[in-house]
């Protein structure tokens, strides 16, 4: 899930798996370099977009009706609101 993601450190992953297998940088560039080392990295962004969607949906879910909700209800609602899109698709392809 989600949760047990969340404690993963990206940075060292990159830096291990792509910065340092990739010295002289023919392979990647300067792409994980600029990802892991400034204040407006790549990942960062991401990051910050995803928590601001995820907002968003959770207050369009979490209304005066159903503030009683726990939290495993409250995130596979938030989750099923933001891949909306998806959901359709799937109930419409995938009966």
């Amino acid at each position: 899930t989600w949760r047990e993601m969340w404690e993963i450190d990206v940075v060292s992953i990159m830096k291990e798996d792509f910065i340092e297998k990739d010295k002289d940088r023919s392979k990647y560039g300067r792409l994980f370099k600029m990802a892991t080392c400034s204040k407006g990295s790549i990942g960062s962004l991401l990051a910050s977009s995803f928590c601001e969607r995820i907002n968003s949906c959770a207050n369009q879910v979490l209304t005066s009706r159903n503030t009683l909700l726990g939290d495993g209800k409250m995130e596979k609602l938030v989750m099923s609101r933001m891949n909306r899109d998806f959901m359709v698709f799937m109930r419409k392809n995938y009966p």
